[in-house]
């Protein structure tokens, strides 16, 4: 089930799961990241849940036109099994936008799989990124 975890995200295993998405994965970068999320009412923080387990995170931002995610990940020990996908399924059912994401090279195929278009590009302090946008048919 994909739910609202936000008031939730203080859980060490949200905090495992974050740092495998986020440049800082340290637990300085990751309270970090919490701070952010829940002082913003702008960002949201989602969750895969299942029998009361954190299985995958996904913090976004909803904007008048798309969806932007701006952190996905899935525990180490639940992925393989649709949980991502999952994930970007259950926005695309919540609000009916086009969805857009800025990845690495690690991650650029999970977008691919899902019907993301892809377009590489240099950020000045990352290197080689790649801009993913899913448009709503």
């Amino acid at each position: 089930m994909f739910a609202d975890i936000k008031l939730k995200m203080d859980n060490p295993d949200v905090h495992r799961i974050i740092s495998y998405a986020s440049f800082d994965g340290s637990p300085e970068g990751v309270a970090k990241i919490v701070r952010e999320y829940q002082a913003n009412p702008c960002l949201q923080f989602y969750a895969w849940v299942d029998c009361d387990v954190v299985l995958g995170i996904c913090g976004y931002e909803i904007h008048s036109d798309k969806i932007e995610i701006h952190l996905i990940s899935v525990d180490e020990h639940a992925r393989n099994r649709g949980i991502g996908g999952a994930m970007i399924t259950a926005l695309q059912e919540k609000y009916h936008k086009n969805i857009e994401a800025e990845t690495d090279d690690d991650a650029v195929m999970f977008y691919r799989k899902r019907g993301f278009e892809t377009r590489e590009f240099t950020h000045e302090k990352r290197g080689k990124r790649h801009s993913c946008l899913l448009k709503i048919v």
